[in-house]
C-alpha cells in the first residue's frame, strides 16, 4: 500500500509496510548494538571512556529516534484526518523504543568519563525506581499502540497524553534538565 503525505510543503510518497519495517529494523539494530556495547562494558567493573562514549552516543540516538516518532505522532494527532498508517508506524516505533529503554543505561554509563550526558546518577543509585518508571513508559506506549487500531482520535489523544506524562515524570526524576520544560 502506498501513501502520499504532505509534510512541510513537500510531498513524500511512503510505502507503509516499508516505512514500518525500516523503523523496526533500525530499532532492533540499535538495540542489538547497545546491548552488545553494554555487555562488553559490564564485563569490566569500570568501562573505559571509549565504551562509555559509545553507550552514551547510542542512547542519545535512541532518544532522538523516540523524539522524532513522538513529534510525528503529535503532528498526526493534530490533523483533522490523521494518516492512520503513519500513526501506527510512529506508535509501533515508540512502543519498541520504550520497551528497550532500560537497556540504554548500563552500569557505569553516567557522568564522569568526560562524556556529556543528561542522565542523573539517580538512574544507577535508584535502579528499582528507574525500572518502575521505564515499565510505566513501556505500558503507556503499548496502550498507545493498541489504541491505533480503533481509529479513534479522542482515545489516541488520551493515550498520547498519558505517554507524555510518563515521559515527563521520568525526565523530572532522572534527567539533569530538559529544554522543553
Amino acid at each position: 500500500m502506498i501513501h502520499t503525505v504532505d509534510r512541510d510543503s513537500r510531498t513524500i510518497t511512503v510505502s507503509a509496510n516499508v516505512h514500518a519495517a525500516s523503523r523496526r529494523r533500525t530499532s532492533l539494530i540499535g538495540a542489538a548494538l547497545l546491548i552488545g556495547i553494554a555487555a562488553s562494558a559490564s564485563a569490566a567493573d569500570h568501562p573505559g571512556p571509549a565504551a562509555v562514549a559509545q553507550i552514551v552516543h547510542a542512547r542519545q540516538d535512541h532518544f532522538h529516534a523516540l523524539g522524532k516518532a513522538t513529534k510525528s505522532l503529535r503532528e498526526q494527532i493534530g490533523r483533522a484526518n490523521p494518516d492512520w498508517t503513519l500513526v501506527a508506524a510512529d506508535a509501533n516505533q515508540i512502543e519498541h523504543l520504550a520497551a528497550a529503554l532500560p537497556t540504554w543505561f548500563p552500569a557505569g554509563s553516567g557522568q564522569g568519563h568526560g562524556i556529556k550526558t543528561k542522565a542523573r546518577a539517580k538512574i544507577w543509585a535508584q535502579p528499582q525506581a528507574f525500572a518502575s518508571a521505564a515499565k510505566t513508559l513501556a505500558a503507556r506506549a503499548q496502550d498507545l499502540a493498541q489504541t491505533v487500531a480503533s481509529h479513534d482520535p479522542g482515545a489516541l489523544r488520551l493515550r498520547a497524553r498519558a505517554l507524555g506524562q510518563a515521559c515527563g515524570s521520568c525526565h523530572h526524576r532522572f534527567r539533569a534538565h530538559s529544554s522543553w520544560w
